[in-house]
């Protein structure tokens, strides 16, 4: 993770840039080193192998941004499913609209604040998978939000993901 420089006075929006250099950088590598393993899980577990996927792609850059001070705001309660150490299921939404079966969206959304317990605003998370096979259409990519209220949150992930359709 050489070109991941993070610093504990970034911004949202640089934090984002930074995790989407991350993603870029090693989506394929990840993905490509547990296709084989992926797959054959698939048939089983189908959607919940995009989420092994994520607890190998995700940790590494999710660990550099809390050793800098960064947290989600999200308590994780008993029940919950959290995927990849930061991306909790009940704080994301797919729409049937967003895709088709081979090309479907899941975007989460994570409120972060800073090492003095400000929120500085909301990363979101999208992937593009397919419900019919293992299979990413699309790289997956963190966006940055300044809003950080979950109606906020929500409102703008519709606008975002219904504009692009």
């Amino acid at each position: 993770m050489t070109t991941v420089n993070i610093q504990p006075e970034m911004t949202i929006d640089e934090l984002g840039e930074m995790l989407s250099t991350y993603i870029k950088e090693y989506w394929i590598e990840v993905l490509n080193r547990n296709i084989k393993e992926l797959e054959q899980l698939f048939p089983k577990y189908e959607d919940a192998t995009y989420g092994m996927y994520l607890d190998k792609l995700i940790p590494p850059i999710w660990k550099r941004l809390k050793e800098n001070g960064f947290r989600s705001i999200e308590k994780t309660k008993e029940d919950d499913f959290v995927i990849g150490e930061c991306l909790h299921f009940r704080n994301s939404m797919e729409k049937a609209k967003w895709g088709t079966p081979h090309h479907e969206k899941r975007v989460f959304w994570i409120v972060i604040e800073n090492q003095h317990k400000e929120k500085i605003g909301t990363l979101l998370f999208e992937l593009s998978h397919s419900h019919l096979e293992f299979n990413l259409p699309a790289p997956p990519r963190f966006l940055p939000l300044e809003e950080s209220k979950r109606e906020e949150i929500i409102k703008k992930i519709i606008q975002l993901e219904e504009n692009l359709s």
